[in-house]
């Protein structure tokens, strides 16, 4: 049994490509490396950019006969949004801050307030336990007059009993 291998074009075009791809190499190499294609191409390049000058020069005219946006006014307002994001987030910035400030303020005098509520009632209660206290003392003293009036009753008894 002999193996015969089918027609393959897909190794024939490798087997081409490796024969001939040396030889274009070594030419297209040496065509390149002449001052000559330099010229050419520093030619080329120069007309391709007068072409493309031309091409969005006569865009733009176009562009703004037909009362149309340019590449250029578009991104020009591009860059004016981007400005006007930024002023934007800056003003909501701050108000933010202003308006945590305001907060921060409006708790303190609510703090403030409580403190001064607080330091009246504690002040109505200082009135009252000193009311309290004078009371209690005038008891006091007013149970020591009593005492004082009740001895000196009973040394004035005791005296009138002598002396009687």
């Amino acid at each position: 049994m002999s193996k015969q291998n089918p027609f393959d074009p897909f190794s024939m075009w490798k087997d081409v490509y490796d024969k001939t791809e040396s030889h274009w190499s070594k030419m297209f190499n040496e065509s390149m490396s002449k001052e000559d294609f330099s010229e050419w191409m520093g030619q080329f390049l120069n007309v391709y950019l007068q072409y493309q000058n031309m091409i969005q020069q006569s865009t733009e005219k176009y562009l703004a006969q037909a009362n149309m946006p340019s590449r250029t006014d578009l991104s020009n307002l591009a860059s004016l949004l981007v400005n006007l994001e930024a002023k934007v987030d800056n003003l909501e910035e701050m108000i933010e801050e202003d308006l945590s400030h305001q907060i921060n303020s409006l708790n303190v005098s609510r703090e403030v307030n409580r403190l001064k509520t607080d330091m009246k009632s504690l002040d109505k209660k200082l009135d009252q336990i000193l009311e309290a206290l004078k009371k209690q003392a005038e008891a006091k003293e007013a149970s020591a007059k009593e005492v004082a009036a009740a001895k000196e009753n009973e040394q004035r008894k005791e005296t009138e009993k002598k002396d009687a």
